[in-house]
């Protein structure tokens, strides 16, 4: 009652002066996308449970359907494009997508990037081992010290396994985590590096792999959040997004999300 008072008792000038601001607001980030009442999101579709292919050939999985609830809060259509991860900045700094949302890692080096922003946190994780449940070279994140390694192309894990690691671990890379996994399974790696979420997928699915607990800890890098992520030429579609996310939070639509896609795990 108080609040629906307060409501009331703004003059009616300070209103039209909220909405006009509400307005042009909106017109800023919306005259910058790719496509007029559209957001173009790039995603990889390979990622589960963050981004996969649905058993109807349509893209879904947390990431994505979280998309779809901030694109509908913001009265914007969507336009997914499934590219490599390695593609997804590249193609946002090079105005192709408005949006990424792939399972990506809120680090303190995207987050201090010139050429993107990343939206609040949307999740939390950490990275980790995966390896074969049977004959597997490597029982703990430590051992990974001169071993063969795969990690996505692009992805967060290589960088993590070249500080703890140095010249002592051999990183090889991948497109995707479809291509590492079998790799793994043919013995041509010791360990896929990857994140918890995705890989306790993997392993419910597989009883062939194992993920080893806990995983990595470093300062900034394990344990992380992930985030979506705009240009640095979108702040107010930054600011937009960030409106959402808390309005989802706030109404319990984001754990909703999260309990669907991630509770499982």
């Amino acid at each position: 009652m108080l609040s629906r008072l307060f409501a009331l008792a703004i003059p009616l000038s300070t209103s039209l002066a909220l909405a006009s601001s509400a307005c042009a607001q909106e017109l800023a980030y919306a005259s910058k996308l790719v496509s007029p009442g559209t957001i173009t999101i790039a995603t990889t579709g390979n990622a589960p449970p963050m981004t996969t292919m649905g058993g109807d050939g349509t893209l879904t999985g947390f990431d994505v359907e979280l998309c779809r609830t901030v694109a509908t809060g913001l009265k914007l259509k969507t336009e997914f494009v499934r590219v490599d991860f390695a593609a997804t900045i590249p193609g946002l700094k090079s105005g192709r997508f408005d949006m990424i949302c792939s399972a990506t890692a809120r680090t303190p080096q995207r987050l201090a990037s010139p050429d993107l922003f990343m939206t609040e946190p949307t999740v939390e994780n950490f990275s980790t081992l995966l390896v074969k449940a049977e004959g597997a070279t490597i029982a703990a994140v430590g051992e990974a010290k001169g071993k063969t390694i795969g990690v996505v192309r692009g992805g967060q894990e290589g960088k993590l396994l070249s500080d703890l690691f140095g010249e002592d671990v051999t990183v090889t890379t991948y497109p995707g985590i479809a291509e590492e996994i079998l790799d793994l399974k043919n013995g041509r790696i010791d360990a896929v590096a990857i994140n918890y979420i995705t890989a306790s997928h993997h392993v419910h699915g597989d009883p062939a792999l194992k993920i080893l607990v806990p995983g990595f800890e470093r300062d900034g890098v394990s344990p992380y959040t992930h985030a979506l992520i705009v240009s640095r030429s979108q702040p107010e579609l930054l600011e937009a997004v960030n409106g959402e996310l808390a309005r989802l939070k706030q109404s319990g639509e984001l754990a909703k999300l999260q309990e669907t896609w991630i509770g499982r795990n």
